[in-house]
């Protein structure tokens, strides 16, 4: 079954502040589960600062790791089955200002709940400053400090319709400064997004932390800001706190030389997906037999059960590749039933919806050899139901077939029907095999689909 292409990542968090004059962002699945043959603001002004370079960094510096300087609880929290990236800037070779840069990133973009796809993201950077000339380190970071504040205090100010900046917050008890501030940008019914960001510093290390979140419709319209929801200032600021509060325990820690207070979540060991159990033809296709039998004639069918996605799935397919036609030639078809039951209605419909949005995003689209057509509302089938019509040309097969999607109750049903005819003694991917006609794809798909809804 065709797979949802990742979507588009937001932009990314543009790095604040100037501060002692430096800058401190396919179709797979469809033919073998068996076979059924057998087998910002204006720079703040900071005083020179001379060009001297102090000493090179102390080992703890060379040596620290931001990617467990998080909570690995809240980390988990707050982005679920993340993505972890880390990179390192180094710029002590700098005439203007001294520091190393260690950035980690926690990212997913496309946490599945019920109707909606959620994306979550934090990102942290931690510099150590060294002293260069007259200015000592402690020195250093605290001018970074203060102009990263001073451009909380100045984006307050330029807030309009488009981009919104809230009053910056100042904390007192976390390291010794910190601050956040919200903010999010739009327009118009195209773009939406919001993040918290803060920064703090223990003696001479400044740290900075990002946290958006939002959501959105499954089923909206693709490259839209329709249905987005995207986090409120209280919750995107309470979570930055948070986030800094962690951040400056870890730092103080690391300065002293003493232990971190968190230590990275260990790794699940990967579990393999059980694979489907073949099973005899369960009563449900049975009843399908003499349909199947006009549509994919000379074959009993086979059938296999499995779990998947909190479901049990029940399969059957009908196949038969090599039925004599005129003129030397074989006629292929494929017909496949999938029986997805839930344990309640609810769950049901997320997957039908989860389901559907993905076939939205590739409707009327095309790539490799794959060509999707418009997704069709069906009405009379079920509770909800949709289908559409695939035409391959590929590697792996040439068809046309036709997909249909319906939910009842508790159960989901997933209906597949195609094939083309070929020159005998060649495979199914035969060029210049000649499609199955569309209607007769379509047709066949919805009876097979009405038949065993009829069965719910």
């Amino acid at each position: 079954m065709p797979t949802q292409p990742s979507p588009p990542r937001r932009r990314g968090w543009v790095t604040p502040v100037v501060a002692v004059v430096a800058v401190l962002a396919v179709a797979g699945g469809t033919f073998a589960f068996m076979s059924a043959r057998g087998g910002g603001g204006p720079a703040v002004p900071t005083g020179a600062v001379a060009a001297s370079h102090s000493a090179a960094a102390s080992p703890a510096a060379a040596n620290a790791d931001v990617c467990v300087m998080l909570d690995p609880d809240e980390a988990e929290r707050l982005v679920p089955n993340a993505k972890i990236t880390s990179s390192t800037d180094d710029n002590r070779n700098d005439t203007l200002v001294s520091y190393v840069r260690w950035t980690c990133g926690w990212a997913n973009h496309d946490i599945s709940y019920k109707d909606v796809t959620r994306s979550r993201e934090i990102t942290v950077n931690v510099s150590r400053y060294q002293a260069l000339g007259t200015t000592t380190a402690d020195k250093a970071a605290r001018i970074q400090f203060d102009g990263e504040y001073k451009q909380y205090r100045y984006n307050a100010t330029v807030s309009n319709k488009e981009h919104y900046y809230s009053a910056p917050q100042q904390f007192t008890g976390i390291g010794d400064q910190a601050a956040a501030q919200y903010q999010w940008t739009r327009e118009s019914d195209k773009y939406w997004y919001s993040f918290g960001q803060g920064v703090g510093r223990v003696g001479d290390v400044v740290f900075q932390v990002k946290y958006q979140a939002g959501q959105q419709n499954k089923e909206a319209d693709v490259f839209s800001a329709d249905t987005v929801q995207s986090i409120t200032e209280a919750n995107a600021l309470r979570e930055v706190k948070g986030l800094l509060g962690q951040l400056a325990r870890s730092v103080d820690a690391w300065r002293s030389g003493r232990p971190l207070p968190y230590h990275a979540r260990p790794k699940p060991s990967p579990t393999p997906s059980p694979s489907p159990t073949r099973i005899p033809l369960p009563e449900r296709c049975v009843a399908l037999r003499a349909l199947a039998a006009t549509l994919v004639p000379e074959t009993e069918g086979a059938a296999a059960r499995g779990r998947e996605g909190g479901a049990t799935v029940t399969q059957c397919q009908w196949w038969n590749d090599a039925m004599p036609i005129a003129q030397g030639r074989v006629r292929w078809r494929n017909l496949r039933i999938a029986i997805h039951d839930f344990a309640d209605a609810d769950s049901a419909r997320y997957y039908l919806i989860d389901q559907r949005s993905k076939t939205k995003f590739t409707a009327n689209g095309g790539i490799g050899g794959i060509h999707w057509g418009r997704v069709d509302t069906l009405p009379g089938f079920g509770q909800d139901a949709y289908g559409q019509a695939i035409r391959q040309r590929t590697d792996t097969a040439q068809s046309n077939r036709y997909e249909i999607y319906a939910w009842s109750g508790t159960t989901v049903i997933w209906v597949l029907l195609g094939g083309s005819d070929r020159p005998a003694g060649t495979p199914i991917n035969a060029p210049g095999s000649v499609l199955m006609d569309q209607k007769e794809a379509t047709a066949g798909a919805k009876s097979v689909a009405k038949a065993l809804l009829g069965q719910l």
